[in-house]
């Protein structure tokens, strides 16, 4: 039977390269016959209960495992690991015996990216930054020809009735769309927005923003749309979880981790 290392063996053979820093067996035994696979956007109560119900004892999460984010963590302090929903979830795993994976941006870089694109039905790049890496900075032609219809193309292609987005001319026209998916529209990812505004978009479709994130694009006239974070990945996941299945020979389910907010 399958072993936690072997979808990791999956993943770097895929990649080219060893997982990324904040990529690991992130809890539960490091060497147990797997009995199966979920595959999820973030662990929390219900991801684990689908994993239990499903007979598997080992998910693979896109998210860190606990909060914060591992870079806001202090070095010594671990004060964080009595948070009542990190206690949670923990006890839960262990509760069940489950072993954790987690696979960020090796799974953007393989099916995330390439998914949330051909979602929002955005086909091959019109410019990129040249250097074929990873995270990459690519620009495509808009599907829509002003703000107002991009809105309504974006609200279809990811089944949400109500969007976010920055204070611009519903008749605005859009050319050229970058796409920081996930939560590379967030502040404290800048850097990557610059790239894409470097490149020349005229309108950015996010995963997440927020207020600052909005603001440094729209600074300079570019509009922007939110989605979700959760939204913009799951459907890279889920080819995940239809590849590594029978990659393994192994039982590989998705669990879906929807919109944790609405608008009423």
């Amino acid at each position: 039977m399958p072993r936690p290392q072997d979808i990791i063996h999956f993943v770097e053979d895929r990649t080219g390269h060893p997982l990324n820093e904040d990529e690991a067996i992130t809890f539960g035994p490091r060497h147990a016959e797997l009995t199966g696979v979920t595959v999820t956007w973030m662990i929390d109560p219900d991801s684990i209960a689908a994993a239990v119900a499903a007979g598997h004892n080992c998910i693979v999460h896109h998210e860190a495992l606990c909060f914060p984010y591992p870079f806001f963590t202090p070095g010594r302090e671990r004060h964080y690991l009595s948070w009542q929903t990190n206690m949670q979830r923990l006890a839960l795993l262990a509760e069940h015996n489950i072993t954790t994976i987690r696979m960020h941006g090796s799974l953007d870089e393989l099916y995330i990216f390439d998914a949330f694109a051909a979602q929002l039905g955005l086909d091959d790049p019109i410019a990129d930054d040249g250097t074929g890496r990873y995270p990459w900075h690519r620009v495509f032609a808009s599907p829509a020809a002003t703000f107002g219809e991009l809105i309504e193309h974006v609200k279809a292609a990811v089944a949400m009735p109500m969007l976010r987005t920055s204070h611009h001319d519903l008749d605005r026209p859009v050319e050229r769309v970058g796409l920081p998916w996930g939560g590379l529209g967030l502040f404290v990812n800048i850097p990557y927005v610059q790239g894409l505004i470097d490149l020349g978009v005229d309108t950015l479709i996010c995963g997440e923003t927020d207020n600052y994130g909005f603001r440094f694009p729209v600074e300079l006239g570019i509009a922007v749309v939110e989605t979700s974070h959760e939204v913009s990945e799951v459907r890279g996941l889920q080819q995940f979880a239809e590849v590594i299945g029978p990659a393994l020979s192994i039982d590989a389910r998705f669990a879906d981790t929807r919109c944790v907010w609405r608008i009423q």
